[in-house]
């Protein structure tokens, strides 16, 4: 339900009015200090990117009854349904075992002291002869089940020819949720010139606390299986690694940006990942971060979040959004509800792109747009609302 991505671009900023200031004004003593932004700058939404998209094996049996008990998860008396289960090339797909150890108080659940099937599915900017077919996933539940380019059993990666490495974005999708819901934003920001990895939690195998804890653990173990992959650790700038995630996923992204967690949680910061940045983030709950815990976050963050939202409120991001140390935005899309709509994604995709190509590419127009305008031209109403951390 997301949608699209950079390598250059020219960027068409409207210019209103006299430079402004931060929406929120000052804050305690202990809250960074506003950052002054133009409230009143609009710039043009950015379009797909310049490259063409691979993506990784994922053939699955159409056969196999309730798809989406296996995308995302699910438990049916004790037994778990998992994707591992149905693809047709398991040696060709990106998958692993995690290891999630037994511990005090149980923080795993289900999942704990037992190894935990984990798949992974990556889009990457490819090169233009690449005649690889696409493929239609058997699952038509979402906005995009078509995988770009899919390497078959026996394909390896072919990248795009321009660039020895490419930045790398793991995606984490929201609870529940599953990497083809989010196919159609990915291949956004592969076309921008990303290597993108999405991870299949399979949430539903479990409960809700089970999943807080397991979250950041397989996160870091996934992305110790991907950067050691024969077909993709050649290929990765392993000094250029974000996050990106959706609500439940925006827990794990902050959690990974050093976020520390409720007390009988392992904090689990990875010093892997530069950056991070999340839609609907779920900043909502206690369940997630002790009191003091946002504070520890060092590193930049952006934040996409509705005005409508009842599951993720406003209120609550405005409110913990302020605790982040590191260069911090939040942008409000007004009208938008937690699933965000169509009209929304290409300004969405606008406001992560700069943020990506800022901080993992060092494109300085893209800073600058960033860090001055206060919002994106398009169908949704959307505003930055907070912003600190960045030099005027």
């Amino acid at each position: 339900m997301h949608k699209l991505c950079l390598m250059s671009f020219t960027l068409v900023i409207v210019i209103m009015n006299a430079c402004g200031g931060s929406v929120f004004q000052s804050g305690a003593a202990s809250e960074p200090t506003p950052s002054r932004f133009d409230s009143t700058k609009i710039i043009q939404a950015i379009p797909p990117g310049p490259y063409p998209v691979g993506s990784s094996n994922l053939e699955a049996d159409a056969s196999s009854g309730p798809m989406v008990e296996y995308l995302k998860g699910a438990r049916i008396g004790n037994k778990q349904r998992y994707l591992s289960e149905i693809l047709n090339h398991p040696e060709s797909a990106l998958q692993f075992e995690a290891n999630l150890p037994t511990s005090p108080g149980s923080i795993f659940g289900v999942f704990e002291g037992k190894p935990l099937p984990i798949v992974l599915y990556a889009f990457y900017p490819t090169s233009r002869e690449n005649a690889r077919p696409d493929y239609s996933f058997p699952y038509t539940d979402t906005a995009d089940n078509v995988l770009p380019h899919m390497q078959s059993a026996t394909d390896k990666p072919v990248f795009a020819p321009d660039q020895a490495k490419f930045p790398l974005i793991v995606y984490s999708p929201g609870y529940e949720a599953h990497c083809l819901w989010d196919a159609d934003h990915m291949k956004v920001l592969a076309s921008h010139g990303y290597i993108v990895a999405c991870i299949f939690y399979g949430d539903g195998r479990g409960n809700w606390a089970g999943n807080i804890g397991m979250r950041p653990v397989v996160l870091k173990q996934a992305m110790d299986y991907f950067l050691a992959h024969p077909d993709y650790r050649e290929a990765i700038d392993t000094n250029r690694i974000g996050i990106s995630g959706s609500s439940f996923g925006g827990y794990t992204v902050l959690a990974a940006l050093g976020g520390l967690r409720v007390s009988g949680l392992p904090a689990m910061p990875d010093a892997r990942v530069k950056v991070g940045f999340a839609s609907v983030p779920a900043l909502d709950s206690r369940d997630y971060f002790s009191p003091s815990g946002l504070a520890a976050i060092h590193k930049p963050f952006l934040a996409v979040y509705a005005g409508k939202d009842v599951v993720v409120r406003k209120q609550d991001v405005e409110l913990r959004i302020k605790e982040l140390q590191g260069p911090t935005v939040a942008v409000r899309f007004d009208n938008e509800e937690h699933v965000l709509s169509k009209a929304a994604w290409p300004l969405v995709h606008t406001w992560e792109v700069l943020f990506f190509d800022a901080w993992l590419k060092g494109d300085e127009a893209a800073r600058q747009a960033l860090y001055s305008a206060g919002s994106v031209a398009g169908d949704a109403v959307n505003r930055k609302t907070w912003q600190s951390g960045v030099p005027d």
